[in-house]
């Protein structure tokens, strides 16, 4: 009994009509996620990084040919030499082949100078030089002034005004030092070689 219905449902035209249906459905269904998936992963696509240098951020930003990918300003840096406001280094380069959406990192040249705090130089010249290259300043003149000891530090000053640890200085910037020499006499000989022997001594 059970067999012959089998074998009836087996021959029926209806079962294999649903039977097609189902297939057809997965299939297209099938089909419509891997569809999906590669608009919504671009699987396949990409891009090519163009050259962002010597370009300002705002006309990246504003330039819908760029909206493939994400554009950050990651970085600053003061250089004199060049605009402020420039591109000047990308991350990825250009040419790098990328997905949509990636995020570029930009350098940008500083509109204004980085300015750092004047540290503690210590109490002698050799202190003072070492301290100030550490922080990325640089040691200008040596300014000597009558002393009990050789080459302690008595004070600094940038562009002639006297300065104190924590006041802030453009970074790059020349600090003059003004240094003890000791039982010598400013003006004892006067003359470059003396001076240049006793600048030797200080450090």
């Amino acid at each position: 009994m059970a067999m012959t219905l089998f074998k009836k449902l087996i021959r029926s035209r209806v079962l294999w009509i649903n039977v097609a249906i189902m297939f057809a459905a997965t299939f297209i269904l099938f089909w419509i996620g891997f569809k999906f998936l590669d608009v919504y992963t671009r699987h396949g696509s990409s891009y090519v990084v163009p050259d962002f240098s010597g370009m300002v951020p705002e006309d990246i930003f504003n330039n819908d040919d760029f909206n493939i990918f994400r554009i950050e300003v990651f970085d600053s840096i003061y250089d004199n030499s060049r605009p402020g406001g420039i591109v000047v280094d990308q991350d990825p380069p250009a040419g790098t082949e990328v997905k949509r959406k990636r995020t570029v990192h930009l350098t940008v040249v500083s509109k204004m100078q980085e300015m750092v705090s004047l540290p503690d130089l210590g109490n002698t010249a050799r202190s003072a030089r070492s301290q100030l290259e550490a922080y990325g300043l640089q040691l200008g003149k040596i300014i000597e002034v009558p002393g009990e000891y050789l080459g302690l530090l008595m004070g600094a000053y940038y562009m002639g005004k006297s300065v104190d640890e924590g006041d802030k200085i453009p970074k790059g910037s020349k600090v003059d030092i003004e240094v003890s020499v000791g039982r010598m006499s400013l003006d004892s000989t006067g003359d470059d070689d003396d001076y240049s022997d006793r600048i030797e001594n200080y450090f």
